[in-house]
């Protein structure tokens, strides 16, 4: 077996053929005006030692920008950001550009390594499903520099960086009230990562629809922080064993979705329930959620990116991505940030399965 440094090299086929590394460039590069005989035998010669081109090489040598675009995602196994990835993927392949991906997980380091070395080998952009809530304001150091172009589905990514965001506090505010309109009371609200600025605005849109309404009780029932299945399936096992159990859970993701449903299918006892965001099995065990259009956002980002792609860097005078287009909607509005409306579907619905739509009085 060839050793990684005995891979043939142009000048190696150059040699076999008895040509010049130029002549062989040209012949492997499909240009014209070479003699018929000269670019069989530089073929040939190719082919013989195992020769590929490196289309990537040659499209920076060319003057373009790389083909790989840097992914970021939190959580591979949350169904949100698992949809949200092949949606990108889809609409990266359609413009013959590639994914390099990191799952960050616990580590917030570990993002910024990866944000280091996405602009050391000048990827043509990046897109950011999900950060780590620690790691999110290094993204404005990233977008400070220049030709960098970041579009994020995370509202928290700080930085003049485009948002392509959902609303997240009306999510929360739809789950509380499909609840709230049957009957419910009595609310045991599972949150994501406390630091989250998503999981902020989907609490407060819980909070914005129980305002008002009295003997409605959820405080008592409220954990911030139970950002996988097995500490969301320990939290709602915890409540349905004792005596007063909420009669009714919102989930703020998909995730936290899951683990409540493992822990009420290990208990026998079945809540009303309403979660945040789809997943694969929720038809399948009649969860009720509220969600959005997830490939709309991901042809949305990838847009963007595009956009920032085609208007240049700072020799070509365009702006960097972010500077001009701005967040969407009241949702990621903020100190310096647009609040201009979406152009593409950002509607949330709430898809009613049975779990969310139970009186209390058949549990």
């Amino acid at each position: 077996m060839a050793k990684q440094n005995d891979r043939p090299t142009l000048a190696t086929v150059a040699a076999r053929a008895g040509v010049s590394i130029k002549t062989a460039s040209r012949v492997l590069n499909g240009e014209k005006h070479v003699a018929a005989s000269t670019a069989e035998k530089v073929e040939s010669a190719a082919d013989e030692l195992g020769f590929r081109l490196n289309p990537t090489a040659r499209r920076l040598r060319a003057g373009g920008r790389s083909p790989y675009i840097g992914v970021v995602l939190s959580d591979a196994g949350d169904a949100f950001q698992a949809r949200a990835f092949a949606a990108v993927e889809a609409e990266l392949a359609a413009l013959d550009l590639r994914p390099v991906v990191t799952v960050v997980g616990d580590d917030p380091d570990r993002e910024e390594a990866f944000l280091d070395e996405c602009l050391a080998n000048d990827l043509t952009g990046i897109i950011v499903i999900r950060t780590h809530p620690e790691a999110a304001e290094t993204y404005a150091r990233a977008a400070a520099t220049p030709g960098t172009r970041i579009v994020s589905l995370d509202p928290a990514v700080e930085g003049p960086i485009s948002t392509v965001a959902g609303d997240d506090r009306a999510a929360g505010r739809l789950a509380a009230e499909q609840l709230l309109a049957h009957g419910h009371v009595a609310l045991g609200v599972i949150g994501d990562r406390s630091p989250s600025l998503i999981t902020t605005r989907r609490l407060q849109g819980v909070q914005d629809a129980i305002a008002g309404r009295r003997g409605v009780g959820w405080r008592a029932y409220m954990r911030e922080d139970a950002h996988d299945e097995a500490s969301a399936k320990n939290v709602v096992a915890a409540w349905l064993g004792s005596r007063s159990a909420p009669g009714a859970l919102i989930t703020l993701s998909s995730t936290v979705t899951q683990g409540a449903i493992d822990a009420c299918r290990r208990l026998g006892e079945w809540p009303a329930l309403v979660g945040i965001d789809d997943f694969p099995t929720a038809e399948l065990l009649d969860v009720t959620v509220v969600d959005r259009n997830v490939e709309s956002l991901a042809a949305e980002a990838v847009r963007r990116l595009q956009a920032g792609t085609a208007s240049g860097g700072p020799e070509g005078g365009g702006d960097r991505l972010g500077e001009r287009d701005g967040p969407i909607g009241e949702e990621t509005t903020g100190p310096g940030r647009g609040s201009e409306e979406p152009d593409f579907d950002n509607a949330l619905c709430v898809i009613a399965r049975g779990s969310g739509e139970e009186p209390p009085d058949t549990r």
